[in-house]
């Protein structure tokens, strides 16, 4: 409706202050774009707040970046090759079981997933909808949590028999 407003009304738009503020701003309120019917109605809805004028905000700029200032392109070029990775990875550690293969597979399995839910918090758990505090407890016990999985995988290969011979192992199990 704000589009068709809009496209119906567009010779009252003043083209040069959307170009210095990158707002649309009618020249003449929304009372008198719409017509007395509306306002009216408007009124009858008990609903006064409709005779603001109509203002529609639109980004002109380039979009920001990231708080550190950083360029994503690179992030996104490297979670996409240790994805790539991780499809010989695992199955060069399962073919040929080592200690190097392993601490490979647990260093890329946990990147992995730490990059996949610090995109699902971001995107879920913003500010705007939840508070300051909330997204930067759940990013700091994101990191916690990933920390301690990958010293619990490294434990595990260092100490034990490893990834890839832990999980042939549980394979190898038969029901009693």
């Amino acid at each position: 409706m704000a589009l068709q407003l809009t496209l119906r009304n567009a010779s009252r738009l003043n083209a040069a202050n959307i170009l210095k503020t990158g707002r649309l701003t009618p020249l003449k309120t929304y009372a008198t774009i719409v017509g007395a019917q509306r306002t009216a109605f408007a009124y009858s809805l008990n609903t006064a707040k409709c005779v603001k004028p109509f203002t529609r905000t639109i980004s002109v700029s380039a979009p920001r970046m990231s708080a550190a200032g950083g360029n994503h392109t690179t992030l996104w070029t490297l979670e996409r090759a240790v994805s790539l990775a991780l499809l010989g990875v695992i199955p060069a550690a399962f073919l040929v079981p080592s200690q190097t293969l392993d601490a490979l597979m647990a260093v890329s399995l946990v990147l992995h997933s730490h990059w996949g839910i610090e995109a699902m918090i971001t995107d879920y758990v913003r500010p705007a909808i939840v508070g300051n505090v909330l997204p930067k407890v759940a990013h700091a016990s994101l990191l916690l949590l990933s920390m301690a999985t990958l010293g619990g995988l490294f434990y595990l290969i260092y100490n034990d028999i490893g990834i890839a011979k832990s999980v042939k192992k549980l394979w190898a199990v038969k029901a009693a």
